[in-house]
């Protein structure tokens, strides 16, 4: 029989994901006479990872608990991968552990939006800018000869000394020069910093690392913590305890009680803290009652309004096979030797191998005549032509997306397109009261009609850019394409390779109140209840237009603040 903590906490905080680190770190910090618990499903984690592995990280063997979705009706039937671990990792630092590394802030367009619906200054981007310049330390490469055509940043735009090391290789590899000088050929407007606010144009995306280091909210957070706050990992935590209404502690899958005085707090990312939210009698009530789950607070839309960014790949082999990650293969002597150098002194072509992301967010006009943008709403249509808002992201210079085919190593070329401002909308629902099953997830990826309109546009775009001369002359063969370039072709083809970006959001919207499917208010607090909040990108109200990462450490330091001023005088 488990036996109940004697500790006493002020706060309990369920995952050290970005937000969940983040939030502990600086109440931690800002409120010294209190005491708060981190709990985190998974054990310590990975440290000194070289960001080399950015596009292994997440399928390795260990690091996820292999979620996958309901299959997609959209997609003939397919199953997608939706690979989360234990609140998100097995880990402290979360997602942080196995993304791509790719820091990107968003549009100013975004921020201000979100700013509006909750009625929160906090979120607009006059503020955000100002937390997310807190949270960095960026390494401007001070590049003097050719590159500075293609990146240059504003010395005051970004944070010099914050926890996170955000960064651009030195080096680039052999033909990241070369494919940036067949995206201007091509005519995209460039960009030379993605994260000024207005993210439109092509440029090069800076990586969560320190000198091919990748950072991770562990790294950043809580490598060094101070006395008031514990960290306990290996925990998972099953459901919330309530007495009269107000939230108290938490229940681990082996019976453990952890109590908690002021508040419960749940940073276990869009996919989980829904979960433990329905596991704990908070949610719809009649799903909970065809569980037999006790109701708790009946909010409707718990584990609705689903978000995620999906992309596809279209690769080719190309010809030149000097290329660095041509000869760093798996399981090769190359490869064992470069980790082995980069281990001991951090040089060696696992510096700054995979270290140039070229990406860009593009905005096609064209598409606000046609009969999809027209059948969104008003407010909607609105958002979408505003100047900072993309339509899609465009990504180029990555390696293969997946296992090698059979036959002799080749080199190949894959370049990618993400959909921005999806339409569609998913859900997380329960398939079971056993805490260590995971929900049923149902994105329903790509069922909007104006979602099908927007990647076909952006497929077109994809093999228009492999059209271009320069590039075009370094092309052997297709690899994974479309059968033609007509939108049936490319349609058939999205459908067969659309994956999951793994930027689940929203789950846990945040609001006004019922009019607009809020389950938390402006200060993350869960409508109804006592004592108990959500801090993580489930709180979203959309899907910011980025590669949320940066979000989440923003959300974990905005409500940090938030919960300062309630319990305490002390700045963050």
């Amino acid at each position: 029989m488990a036996a109940e903590t004697t500790e006493k906490y002020d706060f309990i905080i369920v995952g050290a994901g970005p937000s969940g680190a983040t939030l502990a770190s600086h109440l931690a910090s800002s409120l010294p006479s209190l005491r708060i618990l981190l709990l985190e499903a998974g054990e310590s984690g990975v440290d000194n990872a070289p960001l080399y592995d950015r596009y292994t990280a997440l399928m390795t063997p260990g690091l996820n608990y292999g979620y996958q979705t309901v299959p997609q009706e959209s997609l003939n039937g397919s199953i997608v991968n939706y690979s989360r671990g234990k609140f998100h990792c097995v880990g402290l630092g979360g997602t942080s552990l196995i993304n791509f590394g790719l820091w990107t802030r968003g549009p100013r367009d975004d921020y201000d939006r979100w700013a509006r619906l909750v009625g929160n200054a906090d979120f607009g981007w006059e503020n955000i800018r100002k937390v997310f310049n807190d949270i960095e330390t960026f390494s401007d490469p001070g590049y003097t000869d050719e590159r500075s055509n293609y990146v240059s940043f504003e010395k005051d735009a970004h944070g010099q000394s914050g926890p996170v090391n955000v960064e651009l290789p030195r080096r680039w590899e052999s033909h990241i020069l070369a494919l940036m000088k067949g995206v201007e050929e091509h005519g995209f407007q460039m960009n030379k910093d993605l994260s000024s606010g207005n993210p439109i144009g092509v440029g090069l995306c800076p990586a969560t690392s320190r000198e091919g280091v990748r950072v991770t909210a562990k790294t950043a957070y809580l490598s060094s913590v101070p006395d008031n706050l514990r960290v306990k990992t290996g925990v998972q935590v099953a459901r919330v305890l309530f007495e009269e209404g107000k939230a108290v502690g938490v229940k681990s899958v082996n019976g453990t009680k952890f109590f908690a005085q002021k508040e419960v707090i749940l940073s276990a990312g869009a996919l989980d803290s829904p979960k433990l939210l329905l596991l704990s009698g908070v949610g719809p009530a009649a799903d909970l009652a065809s569980l037999n789950i006790p109701v708790v607070q009946d909010l409707q839309y718990v584990g609705k309004n689903l978000q995620d960014h999906c992309h596809f790949p279209v690769t080719v082999v190309v010809r030149d096979s000097t290329r660095e990650p041509n000869k760093l293969r798996p399981g090769s002597d190359v490869l064992a030797a470069a980790r082995a150098e980069f281990a001991q002194g951090g040089t060696g072509p696992l510096a700054y191998v995979n270290g140039s992301y070229i990406l860009g967010f593009l905005k096609d006009e064209s598409l606000y005549s046609s009969e999809e943008f027209q059948s969104l709403d008003q407010q909607t249509r609105e958002h979408l032509k505003k100047p900072t808002i993309p339509s899609w992201e465009f990504c180029t210079g990555l390696p293969l997306l997946g296992p090698p085919p059979p036959g002799p190593p080749r080199q190949f070329l894959s370049s990618v397109a993400v959909l921005m401002n999806p339409q569609s909308r998913g859900i997380v629902k329960l398939q079971s009261t056993d805490p260590r099953q995971p929900a049923l997830f149902d994105p329903r990826l790509m069922t909007d009609p104006y979602d099908q309109k927007v990647l076909v546009a952006a497929a077109e775009l994809v093999l228009s850019f492999l059209k271009t001369p320069s590039i075009a002359a370094t092309i052997e063969a297709p690899a994974k394409m479309p059968a033609s370039d007509s939108k049936e072709d490319i349609l058939d083809f999205i459908k067969a390779n659309l994956k999951s970006t793994w930027h689940m959001s929203g789950t846990c919207k945040m609001g006004l109140g019922e009019h607009d499917e809020a389950v938390v208010d402006p200060q993350f607090r869960v409508r109804g209840i006592e004592g108990l909040r959500v801090v993580d990108l489930s709180v979203s109200p959309f899907l910011v237009n980025a590669h949320p990462v940066a979000c989440a450490y923003a959300v974990g330091k905005i409500a940090a603040e938030t919960i300062r001023m309630q319990h305490g005088p002390k700045e963050v």
